[in-house]
């Protein structure tokens, strides 16, 4: 957009404020006026609409100063900046927010403001429902002088603006100003009327309307106070620290959805580790000889071929299956040889026990699935051995 709305604030909220809408691409004022104080910003809301706001604040509010650092200027010689100023200020340097207009090498020239003064300007335009994207001081929105050894000057008010250099310029009230220029002085150009009675080499510029004026430089100038903790956030930043807790939120709620599938991973890993374990188990009762198991349904299904029963290896396989918790639970019971009659459907346990009460159980557990018939049953050095027949039920 060319248009852009140009406001002047005070140093204090009961100073008039003076405002302008300038058009770039007409070349022309769009609406300008004064506002009795800053208390009625609030009615620039609607010339603001979509236009930028850049905003001029008192020069004699600031320190425009040009330092020396021991060595190149960065990030963390910043840090150091406010406490060069120490002779020079009284206030407490901590208080101050530095904003650094240039720098070349060690050379740094930069702008101090009492950090609450900033907080009082930005909070009258917060008030009033303006953001400014920029923010200046009035005095470097003045011309260059055109001679490089000159001064470029204007009355504003009871104010006169006077820029010495780039960054460098002074404010003082008009009756102070006699007492300001005293010495050898440069050639002073003019922006209004010369004052009567005050030293100096006073020269005519072009006349213009002050805020015109100072409108036009702001537009062109790249000086800003906004940085640091006054820097304007970033649209990205605005929607960020909206959403920022429903982000946080659906972050820990994913967290907890990976935690706990990742804790049912590591139950069901647990649970398959477990059932091989008693798979191995009971397939050691069965065939207690083998000591290397390495895949328990392909060794099963050799033992099947070496009996000669390869011809229903699923059927026998089940049924090993649904007995193999039963083997688990009557733990002193162990099978000795087995015979599975893919003819008949039975199964044939030869089976040894520390007692009868070991194979009562067992029989008691296999008849809800099967159908048991026990052969003999004798005692052997203290254990138990006989036959089990099984025969599905169906």
């Amino acid at each position: 957009m060319s248009e852009s709305l140009v406001v002047r604030l005070g140093t204090s909220r009961e100073q008039p404020v003076h405002w302008l809408v300038w058009s770039a691409g007409q070349g022309e004022i769009i609406a300008s006026g004064v506002l009795s104080s800053a208390h009625a910003l609030g009615e620039l809301s609607e010339r603001a609409g979509g236009r930028p706001v850049l905003v001029l604040v008192p020069g004699s509010d600031l320190i425009l100063r040009r330092v020396t650092l021991p060595g190149r200027y960065n990030r963390q010689s910043h840090k150091a900046l406010p406490y060069l100023l120490e002779d020079q200020v009284a206030s407490d340097v901590e208080e101050l927010h530095i904003a650094v207009l240039g720098h070349a090498g060690s050379e740094v020239s930069l702008a101090a403001v009492d950090s609450e003064r900033m907080r009082s300007w930005l909070g009258w335009l917060a008030e009033a429902g303006l953001s400014a994207s920029r923010l200046l001081p009035d005095v470097l929105a003045l011309p260059l002088p055109l001679p490089a050894e000159g001064w470029s000057a204007l009355q504003l008010g009871e104010e006169w603006l006077l820029r010495q250099g780039e960054y460098e310029g002074v404010v003082a009230d008009a009756v102070l100003l006699p007492l300001l220029l005293t010495g050898a002085l440069p050639p002073i150009y003019s922006h209004t009327p010369a004052p009567a009675g005050v030293p100096g080499e006073w020269h005519g510029a072009d006349p213009e309307l002050p805020m015109l004026l100072l409108a036009r430089g702001a537009l062109v100038s790249q000086v800003n106070l906004l940085q640091g903790a006054f820097k304007p956030q970033t649209e990205y930043t605005k929607y960020w620290l909206q959403w920022r807790k429903v982000a946080i939120t659906a972050g820990l709620l994913l967290l907890a959805v990976l935690l706990n599938r990742g804790l049912q991973l590591h139950q069901l890993d647990a649970q398959d580790k477990a059932l091989k374990a008693e798979i191995r188990q009971v397939y050691t009762r069965i065939f207690p000889g083998e000591s290397r198991i390495v895949n328990v349904r392909s060794q099963m299904e050799q033992h099947l071929k070496a009996l000669g029963q390869s011809n229903d290896k699923s059927g026998v396989l089940r049924w090993l299956t649904e007995l193999a918790p039963l083997f688990a639970e009557v733990k002193g019971l162990k099978p000795q040889v087995i015979r599975y009659d893919a003819t008949r459907r039975e199964l044939r346990l030869q089976v040894r026990a520390p007692s009868f009460a070991e194979v009562e159980r067992f029989r008691e557990l296999a008849g809800e699935r099967f159908a048991v018939q026990q052969g003999e049953m004798r005692n052997d050095e203290g254990k138990v051995e006989g036959m089990l027949i099984l025969r599905s039920k169906s």
